[in-house]
């Protein structure tokens, strides 16, 4: 097993690791969906207890996954906020303007409604690079029928999506469960492709997953391992 696995989907060699976030080296980008910085302040001012370490190990983590490449354009698939703004998300400012290098793409995500006004972080409904069209939410999905999205939706919506052109998303938090002997189960994140879709897994602590139904290749996330789970998983 290895912290980082490569799978080429449409056309593009990509490399997935074991935090979630997904390069792509003819790109020169770095994809990461739902981070959803702030969460834990957002626990806190709820009454729930949520210690501080938990967003000081998040930025740890997004900070290794930026500078493993030092001068990539890092595109968030959306929910890179939890809603409102707090001293948590503040801090991320400074972690772009330390980078100045990078460009640094925001694709609105459902939890993206109070954006601060950064002339450092640039902000779309949808975004376009190579053969990649960027969005947050896969059309058609719902969290209430198996986590489950719509192709034929999508190609009415998107109409460019063809052989050459394919979606990149986030927002349903993929997951699988390993079944083993008797009731034997490992619940993990993990990577989801098929020939129209590639959705990534929440790069945030406080995300949870949740299982597709839907025919595909799964890759899977144990620890600090990238687990290639074949095609078609339930």
């Amino acid at each position: 097993m290895r912290q980082w696995l490569d799978y080429t989907f449409c056309g593009h060699s990509c490399r997935l690791y074991f935090d979630g976030s997904l390069f792509v080296e003819d790109l020169n980008a770095l994809f990461l969906s739902d981070i959803h910085l702030g969460k834990g302040g957002q626990f806190r001012k709820e009454g729930v207890p949520t210690p501080i370490a938990v967003h000081h190990f998040g930025m740890k983590r997004l900070s290794a996954a930026i500078d493993r490449h030092p001068t990539s354009t890092v595109i968030f698939l959306g929910d890179l906020f939890e809603g409102t703004q707090n001293k948590e998300t503040s801090e991320l400012l400074d972690f772009i303007r330390n980078r100045s290098e990078r460009t640094f793409i925001l694709v609105k995500g459902n939890h993206d409604f109070d954006l601060p006004k950064w002339s450092e972080l640039l902000v779309y409904d949808q975004y376009s690079i190579g053969n990649f069209l960027c969005l947050h939410e896969p059309p058609g999905s719902n969290f209430s029928k198996n986590c489950s999205f719509n192709e034929a939706l999508a190609r009415r919506a998107h109409p460019e999506l063809n052989d050459d052109k394919v979606l990149i998303c986030g927002h349903l938090h993929p997951g699988a469960t390993l079944k083993g002997k008797g009731r034997f189960r490992v619940k993990m994140k993990a990577f989801f492709f098929n020939h129209w879709i590639g959705i990534l897994p929440a790069f945030g602590a406080l995300t949870g997953h949740y299982s597709l139904a839907e025919n595909g290749t799964y890759f899977g996330i144990a620890e600090n391992y990238v687990i290639p789970l074949g095609d078609w998983y339930k």
